[in-house]
């Protein structure tokens, strides 16, 4: 089965969790996992500024707690914080109380850190983007905003070319495109600064994940 084929099948099995926006506004959601790290965080603040444009942060909750100046750095600048796990481990193998907790500590250092309300920061996204039905539940009832992903491409593993091409021809309206910090393979500051000008001059404006939300179809939400 083809990536996109999958992409719909999960979108429309799963509408709980936000796949992509609206499919009529040149809109892309540029979101950044698995910081704060030492050196790509503030590389990425810097080229994001040049360009004055917004991103979404999932961050790690031990690697906050380790490098908490980071992520108060990444909201100074206007950006949006999320959470993606406390340990980086798969929440499809985590008891139900440890992961509510997990994700409750979380979300409550990232409050602390930023100084933004607590419920402020409730868009999490799923490590390895792996859950369940019951991961989907839990996360609804305790007041979370699942969050996948349309564009993911696997930079670490080739080369940036590569991931650059992969980019440009899979993203459209609405797409969420996930790249990593503190991951090998080229680093992500090179990808960055060359998708940026090519996305812009395609006529794309950049959003929050919150502004995605808002702004995805009627049609997409539960």
């Amino acid at each position: 089965m083809k990536l996109t084929n999958l992409h719909n099948l999960l979108r429309h099995r799963f509408p709980a969790a936000l796949w992509s926006g609206h499919p009529d506004r040149r809109e892309i959601a540029l979101t950044f996992d698995d910081g704060p790290h030492a050196v790509d965080t503030p590389q990425l603040l810097a080229v994001l500024a040049r360009y004055d444009l917004p991103a979404t942060f999932f961050q790690i909750g031990s690697r906050v707690a380790s490098a908490p100046e980071l992520t108060r750095t990444i909201a100074a600048a206007g950006h949006q914080v999320g959470i993606h796990g406390y340990w980086h481990r798969s929440f499809v193998v985590e008891r139900r109380r440890v992961l509510r907790s997990q994700l409750s500590q979380t979300q409550e250092l990232l409050a602390q850190v930023t100084g933004r309300e607590p419920t402020a920061i409730r868009d999490v996204r799923p490590p390895f983007g792996q859950f369940t039905p019951a991961t989907l539940q839990a996360l609804a009832e305790w007041g979370y905003r699942p969050v996948m992903w349309s564009v993911v491409p696997f930079h670490w593993l080739q080369s940036a070319d590569a991931t650059v091409q992969e980019v440009l021809r899979d993203v459209e309206n609405g797409s969420i495109l996930v790249l990593h910090e503190g991951l090998g393979g080229p680093p992500v500051i090179e990808l960055v600064q060359t998708l940026l000008p090519a996305l812009i001059a395609a006529g794309y404006r950049f959003i929050t994940v919150d502004e995605m939300w808002q702004s995805r179809s009627p049609a997409g939400k539960p």
